[in-house]
């Protein structure tokens, strides 16, 4: 089986968004409660500490992946923006209280030896079961009820993601938001996903 069947490249916005999330949580001792969490497909938010509740979160980085295929080899240039001291215009790592203040030469180790440890496996094991339970873990989306744009404006509530080639996977939902039976797969490229209004919508 080739690399690409096995492990797909569509993968690699996931295992960098997982290993900064898991960098932030095994930073060291007593940092494993920090709240941050994944958005579909490249976002990492956190819990808004004005908020008292931890229900509101807010966008603290994000993740931009470009690529190209030149001798039968994806070249990938993996570019992470993620707000760690400054907490304008939203909040920063350093704003929820961490036991001690992060730094950035050993938060960025941390992420890249996540990183490698998780790219290690998944160029073994494919996207299996250890990532799905490690990915829903962290992830803002479970069971949540979004309105698909493009499919004529339907109510659909979000299932996970498909382990062959990373796509975001909804249940259609109808009279009284009872499942239908019809499940969508969405493209992360086509697609821009508005968390707050739960609205997924076609990329212009």
């Amino acid at each position: 089986m080739s690399l690409m069947a096995q492990a797909p490249v569509v993968f690699l916005q996931y295992l960098v968004a997982l290993a900064i999330v898991e960098g932030v949580q095994t930073y060291d001792q007593g940092y494993q409660r920090i709240p941050v969490r994944l958005k579909w497909p490249n976002d990492i938010f956190a819990a808004d500490p004005a908020d008292p509740s931890g229900k509101t979160f807010v966008k603290i980085g994000g993740i931009l992946v470009n690529s190209h295929y030149s001798n039968s080899e994806y070249l990938c240039v993996v570019g992470v923006g993620l707000n760690t001291t400054n907490a304008s215009p939203t909040t920063s790592l350093n704003a929820l209280n961490p036991p001690t203040p992060f730094t950035l030469e050993k938060l960025l180790a941390r992420v890249l030896t996540c990183f490698s440890t998780l790219h290690e496996r998944f160029v073994r094991t494919g996207f299996d079961q250890y990532f799905e339970d490690l990915y829903y873990k962290h992830w803002l989306h479970t069971e949540q009820i979004v309105t698909l744009e493009a499919e004529g404006g339907i109510r659909a509530r979000l299932k996970g993601i498909t382990t062959d080639w990373g796509l975001l996977k909804a249940e259609e939902l109808g009279w009284e938001d009872r499942p239908t039976g019809r499940i969508l797969t969405l493209q992360s490229d086509s697609n821009s996903f508005d968390f707050f209004k739960g609205l997924i919508k076609r990329k212009v």
